[in-house]
């Protein structure tokens, strides 16, 4: 697939994400809660709409700096639209294959980006060139070959998360990049690398449970229509995932865990 593919697949969508709103640092990349001190720069590679970022620049304090950054207009509009009370906080629009600036950061992190980019060790390498010495490359991302659900979702669902690996895989995305991330990081000559699971999980008994696991049902109202648009599942298929997955969470769901791995390194 050519890099133009690749990146229509990896746009968000217009429609409004619940799914980036409801993420925050605490909740969504709590690895970088222990590195977070007032006075740090920090640059946020594919900031998306800004809720973790904001709590990133809320943890820096007013002496503190971050910057934002995402290729995707839609979304710097929406994060430039929560950030008036932060004056430590701006938002670029920006892509990090081609983003140049001559400030070096504390930390240079990225949550759940390099799953979207069909050349994650080019990314890296231009974060790690962005990072102090002595500063922190933070990465957090999934390995989507190793969701797990108690009991298996419904046969429908099974069909559409099929079919989103593969449109994933064919446009050049790592499903697995959570597990391939330490030996990126090897390549680019880092020697400390401390690797942190931060399972995503939601279980029937936890109120959070109808949401969270909800994801899935998200990813096929938001990114499904993609997937119909290139040929890789019917509309039908797409709704009746929809429809039998929230019948799953509603009755015989019992619990859904993401697989996601922080990585980092100090340089």
């Amino acid at each position: 697939m050519s890099d133009q593919t690749a990146t229509s697949r990896a746009e968000m969508p217009k429609a409004a994400n619940p799914i980036l709103e409801r993420r925050t640092v605490e909740n969504s990349n709590r690895n970088l809660l222990k590195h977070l001190k007032p006075g740090l720069s920090v640059l946020d590679v594919g900031c998306g709409s800004g809720a973790i970022t904001r709590g990133i620049a809320e943890r820096v304090g007013p002496q503190g700096r971050v910057l934002g950054i995402d290729p995707s207009e839609n979304l710097i509009v929406q994060a430039r639209s929560h950030s008036e009370s932060l004056p430590q906080l701006a938002f670029q629009q920006a892509d990090i294959y081609s983003y140049e600036t001559a400030e070096r950061f504390d930390i240079v992190t990225c949550a759940r980006v390099l799953q979207w980019l069909a050349k994650p060790e080019e990314a890296l390498a231009r974060m790690a060139n962005l990072v102090k010495p002595g500063g922190f490359l933070a990465v957090l991302d999934y390995n989507h070959e190793k969701v797990e659900w108690t009991p298996e979702p419904p046969e429908a669902m099974r069909k559409f998360y099929g079919a989103f690996l593969k449109w994933r895989q064919e446009a050049g995305f790592d499903n697995a990049i959570a597990d391939n991330l330490k030996a990126h990081f090897e390549q680019l000559g880092f020697t400390e690398i401390t690797i942190e699971p931060q399972f995503e999980s939601s279980v029937k008994t936890e109120p959070t449970f109808a949401v969270a696991s909800r994801i899935w049902s998200e990813v096929a109202e938001l990114r499904g229509p993609q997937l119909v648009r290139d040929g890789y599942v019917s509309e039908e298929d797409r709704l009746a995932a929809i429809e039998a997955y929230d019948q799953w969470i509603a009755t015989t769901g019992e619990s859904m865990q993401l697989y996601l791995l922080a990585v980092e390194a100090k340089k």
